[in-house]
């Protein structure tokens, strides 16, 4: 008896609608951009002491970072111009300025790594690095990257030569040897989108 109420029971079992409850929810996430960034140092040229007998000149290095967290794989370069380098003298009661101009600077750029991100391959023409590039108040790029290389955040070395003139102008019309004192000059690093 016993044997016939178990094949019972399964029998009931068996023939029970069997459900199951299945629930599916999509999910998703949102990621928003950071920005394109990038921050350098001064460069702080070496001083100078005049021999007019032979070419001088004159040398400074900065370092370059640059953060790209837009999420966007458009690309950017870094551009940088400037202004003349200023000396001011008083001649004859006249404030007269004396110029070197930025044209006597050519700069460099030298890839150093990839802090965060895919480290770009310059060789395979993944980007460009400024190469003995004649500084102008005109934009010149420093370093550019292709779109969809350059994610992350990465370094660079820029290094500047001054080649020192003999002969400077004055805002006066005058030429002179080169006048001892400090020179000024403004540079401007901006970022950009795209190569």
């Amino acid at each position: 008896m016993k044997k016939w109420i178990m094949s019972m029971l399964m029998a009931m079992l068996v023939t029970l609608p069997f459900s199951s409850a299945f629930a599916a929810d999509e999910s998703e996430v949102v990621v928003t951009g950071a920005g394109l960034q990038m921050t350098q140092t001064k460069p702080i040229f070496t001083d100078i002491t005049l021999d007019i007998k032979q070419n001088q000149t004159s040398a400074a290095t900065s370092n370059l970072n640059v953060l790209d967290a837009r999420g966007t794989a458009a690309g950017w370069g870094i551009v940088l111009r400037a202004t003349d380098f200023k000396l001011t003298k008083m001649v004859s009661g006249q404030a007269i300025d004396f110029v070197i101009p930025a044209s006597s600077v050519s700069f460099s750029t030298q890839y150093k790594n990839a802090v965060v991100g895919t480290p770009i391959d310059f060789k395979a023409a993944k980007g460009e690095l400024a190469s003995h590039q004649v500084l102008s108040s005109e934009d010149s790029r420093i370093v550019g990257v292709i779109p969809s290389e350059g994610a992350g955040t990465h370094q660079f070395g820029v290094s500047y030569v001054l080649n020192v003139p003999k002969i400077i102008e004055g805002s006066n019309g005058q030429n002179v040897g080169l006048l001892q004192g400090t020179y000024t000059s403004t540079f401007t690093y901006t970022a950009t989108v795209g190569l």
